[in-house]
């Protein structure tokens, strides 16, 4: 009975893996087809938006920016995790027994007892943890710029210097170290009146 829900976790994984990853093939065939939609219209209507731009360029440059990179990393994710599970499953107990024999070897802490199961468990939570730590990292880092920076720059002109940051509104106080005390104050032309 182990083993076929172990089959079963892994089968699920597996089913994950193939649908993020026809997700993302669909979703990059469907943005190809919106992508030349698009090209076409702006050398229509907007021929400067993509003065110097190639067709296979600007689709190559929009279909970066919009694809769905989440279901590819998710998948990466999912299947580094079902690889790193049966090693795992393996080195925590051989390392449970090492600390457990260093310990004295109490009856308590036995491979049947309730301790190892919860070491085993928990174990394998923070080893997937970190896994899907490191594919958040990397999807991350590896982010593209927008599209509309992409394009600009594809067309050798400087980059927008919008940086997409909502400024702070008038009604927000902002709150600085005191240097005194060091604990925090507002600054009294930021305090409302009926303070």
């Amino acid at each position: 009975m182990f083993f076929a829900s172990l089959y079963l976790l892994g089968g699920l994984v597996l089913l994950f893996i193939v649908t993020s990853l026809a997700r993302w093939a669909l979703a990059v065939r469907a943005l190809k087809g919106d992508a030349r939609d698009e090209y076409a219209l702006r050398t229509r209507e907007k021929p400067g938006t993509v003065k110097d731009v190639g067709e296979d360029e600007f689709v190559r440059l929009y279909v970066d920016s919009h694809q769905p990179r989440w279901a590819l990393y998710a998948a990466g994710g999912a299947a580094a995790a079902l690889l790193v599970s049966p090693v795992s499953l393996l080195v925590v107990p051989w390392l449970y027994d090492v600390v457990w024999r260093a310990g004295g070897a109490p009856d308590w802490g036995g491979r049947t007892g309730y301790v190892f199961m919860f070491v085993l468990f928990f174990s394998l939570c923070f080893i997937w943890a970190s896994v899907a730590a490191i594919f958040a990292r990397l999807a991350h880092a590896n982010s593209p710029e927008p599209f509309h920076h992409a394009l600009a720059r594809a067309r050798g002109e400087p980059i927008p210097e919008d940086t997409g940051w909502r400024p702070r509104p008038k009604w927000a106080r902002r709150v600085r170290p005191d240097p005194r005390t060091g604990s925090e104050t507002e600054d009294a032309a930021d305090r409302a009146p009926n303070d």
